[in-house]
């Protein structure tokens, strides 16, 4: 099932990410061992107090063995510290250092999952998702404002500035980063921006969700109507970014209607950022689903107007003169 194998993929991470933590303080351990002269010794006594604690366990003086035997880690570990800090190391170079403090990398604190856990399931399901994803992720730098240069100057510079805005929201994204509403014709470059704002973040570990609303709403009402064990509507509340292209080309049902306003009001709930696409102006927005969702679109939200002609169309064009001077 799509949960178990999210669920699996993620405390693999977790897992492996435990095993790296303990493999490279070996290594670091054998590295001092072999460098500093004394830190070999020091080492075996720290390891040997271990098997200490065991030897006591059982014997009547218990506590006080158990004392003494702490007394000595303590200062065998002081003395090793000293060590290393006077060989120009970190006193804390041999410990393990674990990538989560909160649970070891173990994935779990107190017998209840760990954040970082949360995340990994998050991002997991996430890679699903736009695994289902027809379009490449884009980039900034694949990004050009010379299509947008013949257009008069005050349309320029909004396309100047959503490249620029856009560029911010990534390099500065966090969980209480707003949410964006891309407006404009087709091939203006919503989706582009919004697939190079994607690519960023998940450079970054964030666990981001892209999709159509189309294939979205076909994916939830699949699970819906199938009764399927699929878990497609929790990971689009819960990722870090839900991203939504091509909003108001998915099928007008009342299912539709009723799911978008789920995702939008169960994120603005949380506050979990949304970024929409969608050649609908607000207008027609209101007029198709309502104030509701208008107002979750709007409110909270930075409005991008784009403008332009469709680059497609423009790239096409150049690509046609190109063949025509080569022949």
């Amino acid at each position: 099932m799509l949960q178990e194998e999210i669920y699996a993929a993620a405390i693999g991470t977790i897992q492996q990410r435990r095993r790296d933590a303990q493999t490279e303080q070996e290594q670091r351990t054998l590295r001092i061992r072999q460098e500093i002269p004394g830190a070999a010794a020091l080492c075996s006594t720290l390891s040997e107090t271990c098997f200490s604690v065991l030897r006591a366990a059982g014997s009547a003086d218990r506590a006080q063995r158990l004392a003494a035997i702490r007394q000595r880690a303590q200062e065998t570990e002081h003395a090793l510290s000293e060590l290393l800090t006077a060989h120009g190391y970190p006193a804390d170079y041999l410990k393990i250092h674990y990538a989560c403090k909160k649970c070891d990398d173990t994935g779990f604190v107190g017998g209840k999952p760990c954040e970082c856990l949360r995340h990994e399931i998050g991002k997991a399901g996430a890679a699903r998702m736009n695994a289902r994803s027809q379009l490449a992720l884009c980039s900034f730098d694949t990004f050009s404002l010379a299509y947008y240069k013949d257009l008069p100057a005050d349309e320029r510079g909004a396309m100047e500035r959503n490249f620029a805005d856009c560029r911010r929201y990534a390099a500065n994204f966090s969980a209480q980063s707003g949410n964006l509403l891309m407006i404009g014709n087709t091939g203006l470059g919503k989706t582009h921006l919004s697939l190079a704002i994607a690519n960023a973040l998940l450079e970054k570990g964030f666990s981001v969700i892209y999709d159509s609303a189309g294939s979205l709403m076909h994916q939830l009402e699949q699970e819906q109507f199938s009764h399927s064990s699929g878990d497609t509507l929790r990971l689009l509340l819960e990722c870090d970014l839900l991203i939504i292209d091509d909003f108001g080309t998915e099928f007008e049902t009342r299912f539709t209607s009723s799911m978008i306003y789920t995702l939008l009001n169960g994120r603005i709930s949380a506050g979990l950022p949304f970024i929409v696409s969608t050649n609908l102006t607000p207008q027609e927005i209101r007029g198709r689903y309502g104030d509701r969702v208008l107002s979750r679109l709007i409110c909270g939200a930075q409005l991008m107007p784009f403008f332009g002609r469709d680059i497609r169309m423009l790239r096409a064009s150049a690509q046609s003169q190109d063949r025509r001077k080569s022949t």
